[in-house]
C-alpha cells in the first residue's frame, strides 16, 4: 500500500474547467466577452513593442563597416569646440583640479581655487558674487593648480557667468570683469582688479566706455583679448586696450540677461588654432567671437610655462553684480591617449545632416521658440517688477525710514508714541514712590524728635 503525504489536490487547469462547467450559457458568454477584451488591449502593447524594436532597428546606424562613424547635426557642428568633443578620434579629459562648483570644502575654504578681495559667498549660495553692485569692489579666484603643459595643449575652458544690477542704462555700468591664464596667481591692482605687470593671456569684458576715438568703435559691453609679457602698464584702461589688443567682440545684451551667459576658450597648440564662443542668452545657442588660425606659438600662451587659470572682477564709480556659477575646464587627447597634434583628420567620420528642411523639425523649432520668447518675457516681467519693487522700497527708506512706506512710518510712529507714554508712566511711578519715600523718611525723623517729660 502506497502512503502518500498532503497528498496533491487538482491543479489550477482543473480547477478552471470546473468553474467554467458550472456557468450557465449567459455567465460563459459574459466570460468569453471579457476574455475577448482583455486581449484586445495586450495586443496592441505586443504590436507597439515590435514596431519599436523594427524602428530602434532600422536608426541604428550600421558602424561594421566603420566604428568611429558619428552623426550631428549641422546646428551643433559649426566650431573648433564642436569638433573636438563629437570627433571619435578624440578622447576630451575633464580637468577636475580647475572644477567649479565644488565651492567650500569643510575647512570652509575653495576646493580648487584661491580668493580674494571683497569676493562674497555664503555656504548656500549656487554662485560666486566676484563684486557686489556697489562702487570700488574688486574681488578673484585664482587656480590653485597650475596647468601642466600638457594638459593646455589641447585645451578648452568654459565658464558660466552673470553680469546684473538695479541701473537699466547699459552706458552707466562698469568696469567688468576678466578671465586670465598667467604664469603666476595675480594680486591685485587695478587691470579689472588685477595686476597690470601680466604674464600671459588675459581676455577682458569691459562693460564701461572710456575711449570715443576711432580706433573704439565697438558697441560695449566688449570682449577684449590682450597679451602681455609682463610690462607694467602695457594695458592703457583710458583706452580701453585699443592698441594693444589682439581681438575681440561686443557682446549684445549681455547685461541683466535672465539665464547665465556662457564662455568658452578653446586652444590646440600644435595646429596653432585658438578660438573664443560666447553663448550669451544660455540657451545652447553658441556663436564664435574670434578664431585665429595660423597663430604664432607665443601669439596667446606662453610658451613651455605650467599656466594658472583666474577670474576677476572690477567696479568704480559704476558698478554692476558680477556673479560666476561655474568653471568647467578640459584636455584633448588623441586616440593613443598622446595630446593632439593636428586637427586635418578629426572631421573624418562624423557625417552632418541638416534637419532645417524637415517640416516637423521646423514645427518643433518653432514651438520651442515660442516657449522660450514666452518664459524669457515672463521672466523680464518679473525681473522688472522687482528692480521697481527694490526702487520703489529705497525711495520709502529714503523718504520713510523704513522699507514699509507710509504704513510702515505711521505704524512705528504708533509704537514709538506707545513706548514713550510708557516711559513716562515708568518715570512718573518712579518720581511717586521717591516722594512717598521721602514723606515716610520725614515722619519718621518726626516722631524721633518730638516727646518731652511728662
Amino acid at each position: 500500500m502506497d502512503i502518500s503525504i498532503g497528498g496533491s489536490g487538482p491543479s489550477f487547469a482543473q480547477k478552471a474547467r470546473r468553474v467554467y462547467g458550472r456557468l450557465t450559457p449567459k455567465g460563459r458568454l459574459v466570460f468569453g466577452i471579457i476574455a475577448v477584451i482583455f486581449i484586445w488591449f495586450l495586443l496592441p502593447s505586443w504590436s507597439s513593442k515590435k514596431n519599436n524594436d523594427d524602428g530602434d532597428y532600422y536608426n541604428v546606424k550600421d558602424d561594421s563597416k566603420d566604428k568611429y562613424s558619428t552623426s550631428v547635426s549641422r546646428d551643433q557642428f559649426h566650431t573648433l569646440s564642436d569638433l573636438l568633443h563629437k570627433s571619435p578620434k578624440v578622447r576630451p579629459v575633464s580637468l577636475s583640479y580647475l572644477s567649479l562648483p565644488p565651492y567650500l570644502n569643510s575647512a570652509n575654504q575653495f576646493q580648487h581655487y584661491i580668493n580674494g578681495g571683497n569676493m562674497l559667498l555664503s555656504k548656500l549660495a549656487e554662485e560666486v558674487k566676484l563684486v557686489k553692485d556697489s562702487p570700488k569692489n574688486s574681488g578673484y579666484l585664482f587656480s590653485k593648480n597650475l596647468i601642466s603643459q600638457d594638459d593646455i595643449s589641447a585645451f578648452e575652458v568654459e565658464l558660466s557667468f552673470q553680469i546684473t544690477g538695479e541701473q537699466e542704462k547699459i552706458s552707466l555700468i562698469g568696469d567688468g570683469m576678466a578671465i586670465w591664464l598667467t604664469t603666476e596667481q595675480l594680486k591685485q591692482g587695478d587691470v579689472f582688479g588685477m595686476q597690470s605687470n601680466f604674464n600671459g593671456l588675459g581676455i577682458f569684458i569691459d562693460t564701461y566706455k572710456n575711449y570715443n576715438g576711432k580706433k573704439n568703435r565697438h558697441a560695449f559691453p566688449y570682449l577684449s583679448i590682450q597679451r602681455n609679457r609682463g610690462i607694467e602698464g602695457y594695458y592703457d584702461k583710458s583706452t580701453d586696450g585699443v592698441d594693444t589688443e589682439i581681438g575681440g567682440c561686443s557682446l549684445h545684451r549681455i547685461y541683466n540677461n535672465e539665464d547665465p551667459t556662457k564662455l568658452r576658450i578653446t586652444y590646440v597648440r600644435q595646429a596653432n588654432i585658438f578660438e573664443i564662443d560666447v553663448d550669451v542668452a544660455g540657451t545652447g545657442d553658441w556663436r564664435t567671437c574670434f578664431r585665429k588660425e595660423n597663430a604664432e606659438l607665443d601669439d596667446f600662451i606662453p610658451i613651455a610655462r605650467p599656466l594658472y587659470l583666474g577670474v576677476s572682477a572690477e567696479t568704480g564709480e559704476l558698478h554692476h553684480n558680477v556673479d560666476l556659477y561655474s568653471i568647467n575646464a578640459y584636455s584633448f587627447r588623441g586616440e593613443d591617449g598622446l595630446p593632439l597634434q593636428n586637427i586635418d583628420s578629426l572631421g573624418e567620420g562624423i557625417q552632418v545632416y541638416d534637419l532645417r528642411d524637415d517640416p516637423k523639425v521646423q514645427e518643433e523649432n518653432q514651438k520651442l521658440k515660442d516657449r522660450k520668447d514666452n518664459r524669457r518675457q515672463k521672466r523680464r516681467t518679473l525681473n522688472r517688477l522687482k528692480r521697481q519693487e527694490k526702487k520703489l522700497k529705497a525711495l520709502d527708506r529714503e523718504k520713510y525710514g523704513g522699507d514699509h512706506g507710509f504704513v510702515g512710518w505711521v505704524f512705528r510712529g504708533v509704537l514709538y508714541f506707545i513706548k514713550m507714554i510708557f516711559i513716562l508712566f515708568l518715570v512718573l511711578v518712579s518720581l511717586y514712590a521717591c516722594v512717598v519715600g521721602y514723606r515716610v523718611y520725614k515722619d519718621k525723623q518726626r516722631k524721633k524728635h518730638t516727646g518731652g517729660l511728662l
